[in-house]
């Protein structure tokens, strides 16, 4: 369940970005959500092992433990159900790129947690009063005319003031068009969903974006943290 089931499923997204009916109906995502008419005709056989186990120990446990089988085989649901939100969300920015044109940008935005300078010995306590700095990386995909390959720049910025919150995200965001000799028209924008994204004075800025740079934001798509890896993860590797 931990590693095989996340390999099974297989994400086909068409040219316009939808979701595509898959064979099998235990992988089917648009069926997932109620919006497959396909007809399902194959099952996935590991995923029938893991369904027919509870069918065939229910009726060996005695009645005192029924419920409590109940409740773990709903706990693993849940689980099985969040290993195929994190494989679907790990495509949205495949998806997105899909829709990039020239006169577009994806942009993923992230937080680099606190980095604290460090040295070969130091006790808990000094390590944990560091004050540290914060570092907020802005990556750009865009797509030359006529070419199939995309651009990505990296932008970086660093501040002594550990606090993160909409302000600081939107004098980052506002520094990089600020500089751009040539803006794009339209953004889709990937982030996780915390507060320092996701909040109202967020989106009181962004409402100003296309008188400020004439920019229109097609869509902001919140990841739940430690559901979806990026290219902006690699990227903060590196940094560290």
């Amino acid at each position: 369940m931990k590693r095989d089931y996340e390999n099974e499923i297989r994400i086909n997204i068409g040219e316009n970005g939808e979701l595509k009916h898959d064979k099998y109906l235990d992988h089917c995502l648009p069926f997932a959500f109620g919006v497959c008419n396909e007809e399902h005709n194959l099952r996935c056989k590991g995923c029938l092992k893991f369904y027919n186990f509870f069918e065939k120990i229910v009726p060996l446990l005695p009645e005192n433990e029924l419920e409590n089988i109940e409740n773990h085989r709903q706990k693993l649901y849940y689980y099985l159900a969040h290993q195929t939100r994190k494989v679907y969300l790990n495509t949205q920015l495949r998806s997105s790129l899909l829709e990039l044109d020239e006169n577009g940008a994806v942009i993923i935005v992230d937080y680099k947690m606190r980095i604290l300078p460090k040295t070969a010995q130091e006790t808990k306590t000094e390590f944990y009063g560091k004050r540290g700095w914060t570092l907020h990386s802005v990556l750009m995909y865009t797509k030359p005319d006529n070419q199939e390959n995309y651009n990505i720049t990296a932008y970086d910025h660093w501040s002594d003031d550990t606090k993160q919150d909409a302000w600081f995200t939107a004098s980052s965001l506002n520094a990089i068009f600020e500089t751009m000799s040539t803006r794009p028209k339209w953004v889709t924008i990937i982030s996780d969903n915390g507060p320092h994204y996701h909040n109202s004075e967020m989106m009181v800025v962004l409402s100003y974006w296309k008188d400020w740079y004439d920019i229109t934001i097609r869509k902001w798509i919140f990841l739940e943290p430690g559901k979806a890896k990026t290219t902006i993860d690699s990227h903060h590797a590196q940094v560290n």
